[in-house]
């Protein structure tokens, strides 16, 4: 009985491990982020002037950590149930039973955990910047607000409905 609880024990312990990240905290969506394909580009920068900035609320898919949490609950899951389909009877029907059943209470569980929202906020700005022909619009990206101030920022637009204003305020957020 001893073994059959230490192996339950390690089992909820990695199951919390595996899946204890499965928010997406949108770092892929960040201004200052780049994609393989972007680094070692030229890309054309100017310089705006940011002139508001505002907190944001940011909806990024979670669907991809979703489908990892779904899948670690079940491989978990599939282990435990074989080991202890296995523990007091060594056919390879429990076993195979066990890891099913494992596998499929696993999968539920981390399809669960992994949240029913595919979808997660995080903080974001809302920029309000001048071009150098007088034109204001607006981007909101991923950041928060102490990373800018207003002034002179650099914009990067890999494609033409695309703004990237660079966070202008390296220490603004502290430590």
């Amino acid at each position: 009985m001893q073994k059959k609880s230490a192996l339950a024990l390690f089992s909820a312990a990695l199951g919390a491990l595996v899946l204890s990240g499965c928010a997406n905290d949108g770092t892929a969506y960040r201004a200052d982020t780049y994609s393989v394909g972007q680094v070692n580009q030229v890309q054309e920068v100017r310089t705006v002037e940011i002139i508001a900035i505002n907190p944001a609320r940011v909806a990024v898919p979670n669907s991809d950590n979703r489908e990892t949490a779904r899948v670690a609950g079940a491989l978990i899951g599939a282990i435990a149930g074989a080991a202890i389909g296995n523990h007091n009877n060594h056919s390879t029907s429990s076993r195979v039973l066990g890891g099913l059943a494992g596998g499929a209470v696993g999968g539920m569980a981390g399809d669960a955990i992994g949240g029913g929202n595919s979808t997660s906020y995080t903080d974001g700005v809302q920029l309000v910047y001048r071009t150098s022909d007088g034109r204001m619009y607006q981007s909101s990206q991923v950041g928060r607000p102490c990373e800018f101030k207003t002034g002179t920022a650099i914009i990067v637009q890999p494609r033409p409905s695309e703004t990237r204003i660079q966070p202008n305020n390296p220490y603004g957020c502290g430590k």
